[in-house]
This record gives structure tokens, sequence and C-alpha cells, in this order.
């Protein structure tokens, strides 16, 4: 299998497949909460396996953008509050929601929220003053996710495979067995574990194997989603910079948000009843929309 990585790239134990024939526990994707729940089961005194089809290191996408308190409780009990915490938009940007007309364009209200720096002194507004010593947090997953990587790989007790995949699982009284490929090489094993929890998303071979569905509304909302790079964007507010910007008027509805606070920013263009196919919808003229922005504005599509 790939080797694992850490952020100061030092060499640690590699699970290969030869070594793959069984173990306690075994978590499929690597996500926050694959990686979160890998190291609170390590904490416990559990050796744990975790598959991920990703190649180490790998920029995840920029879905996750915000902890909840109860999270940043987890994380700090797990020892990692400070550095999750640490990361993300600069210490001063503000962590506010703004709703406007484009995001370029009037204010309409504000909700204040504090920036990272001042969280724990400030006592003004809606978010401040709750009863816990860890509060949310405004932190993209592309930031979130290399910190559990690493705490997580410099376990003792958390093997971490990459670019590997779970193609099979097949489940027993006590214990299961799950077909494991090598996306390197394309050579398959099957092994054994006392526990299999899926952590993959949507498409989860684990949920299909265990008959979860869904239950409720499967479409709240469809959004076309586009993470962008532009440096010149943040200058042309005509109000004061938040971590959210809510756009609202009669042509185009979406959110854009703050991702490293200085270029990088995630659109949310919200589809209109009647926009079903996705390609369909120019997605650079929704986008110009939503920023309120004309032809000449350049931006780069990450």
């Amino acid at each position: 299998m790939s080797d694992t990585w850490r952020a100061d790239q030092d060499p640690i134990p590699v699970l290969v497949m030869a070594e793959m024939d069984h173990g306690e526990v075994l978590i499929v994707g690597a996500g926050p909460v694959g990686l979160t729940l890998a190291i609170d089961l390590a904490w416990r005194g559990i050796n744990v396996t975790v598959i991920e089809k990703r190649a180490a290191a790998e920029p995840p996408e920029p879905k996750c953008n915000h902890v909840a308190a109860r999270s940043m409780e987890i994380f700090r009990r797990l020892g990692l509050a400070e550095k999750v915490r640490n990361a993300g938009l600069p210490a001063d940007y503000p962590h506010d929601i703004s709703y406007r007309t484009t995001f370029t364009g009037c204010e309409l209200t504000r909700i204040p929220i504090p920036c990272r720096r001042d969280r724990f002194t400030s006592k003004h507004g809606p978010d401040c003053n709750w009863p816990t010593p860890e509060p949310p947090h405004r932190i993209n997953q592309i930031f979130l996710e290399p910190i559990l990587f690493e705490h997580a790989a410099a376990q003792a007790r958390i093997h971490i495979v990459n670019r590997a995949l779970v193609e099979d699982v097949s489940i027993d009284d006590d214990s299961v067995s799950v077909v494991v490929r090598d996306l390197e090489t394309g050579s398959a094993r099957r092994a054994s574990y006392r526990y299999l929890i899926g952590c993959d998303g949507a498409r989860s071979v684990v949920r299909k194997a265990i008959g979860a569905e869904l239950v409720g509304d499967a479409i709240v909302q469809r959004v076309q989603s586009t993470y962008i790079r532009a440096p010149d964007l943040i200058r042309r507010q005509n109000c004061e910079r938040a971590w959210g910007t809510g756009v609202i008027n009669p042509r185009r509805a979406g959110m854009v948000y703050a991702i490293d606070g200085r270029e990088r920013w995630l659109i949310h263009n919200y589809m209109s009843p009647g926009e079903i196919d996705f390609e369909k919808v120019d997605r650079d003229a929704c986008i110009r929309t939503i920023l309120g922005v004309g032809a000449d504005f350049e931006y780069d599509i990450i």
C-alpha cells in the first residue's frame, strides 16, 4: 500500500497488504469523522485500521466549514483543541454572517460572531457567553483534516492505509470481513475485523452492507458549489469582512464563504426549483451575479 504521511514527513510504520488479515476495528473513510473516531478509540487503548481511497496528504474538498462546540469539546479531551482553533482564517478575521444584495453590494443585516482572537474575551453578540470551555470555531476542512491526520498518523495504535478501497463486506455474528483493493497495484485481499465502521460518505459501502436507509427528504436544497481563487475579491466589499455572506436578490441567491481570509472562496449557488440539470446552469454567470461583479472580474476555479 502507499505510504502514510506526517506533516514533518518522518517515517512511521505503514500497514501493508500482508498485515491486513485481521484486526480489532476497521474504519472506512479518513475524513474528519473517521480520523476523530480513530483518535478517540486509540485514546481508549483500542487498535484501529483506517482505509482511505485518497492518497496521503491529498487535499480534501472544502466541505466542512464549521466545528460545533461539542466537537471542539471532544478535540479538547483529545488534546487537539488549541491546534484546531489556531488554524483556519486569520486571527482577526470576523466570523460574522453578513446578508447582502450581492457579495459586493449593500449589506442588509449582520450576525456578529467573534474572530478567533476574541472568542474567549468578547461578551457581546448572539454567539458569545457559551456555557462551555470550547465554543464553536469556523475552520474549513482543508485546514482541519491535516491536523487530524498528522495526530492520527503519530499514534501507535492507528494504522492508516491510503489509496485503498473497501469493495465487499460480509457480516457474521461476531466479526466482519472485507475485501480491500490497493488502488495503486489493483491487487485485493480479504481481511477480518471485530468491528467495521463506515465514515465513507453518502455513497458508503458500509451503509449499504448493513441496510441503513435514508429517512426523510432526500433533497432539501440543490446547490451548485464552486471553489475559487480570487485575490481581488476581498477589497471589493462595501462593508466589513465576514466568514459567511448570504446573497439575496431577485435574480440569484447564494452563499459565499471565506476559506483562507485572503483569496480562496467557496460559492454556493442555490438552484431554482426548475433548474434540475446542473450542467445547463451557467456557472460563470451565476457566480458573477452572486458576487455582483462584471465580465472583467478575474477568478480561477480551484
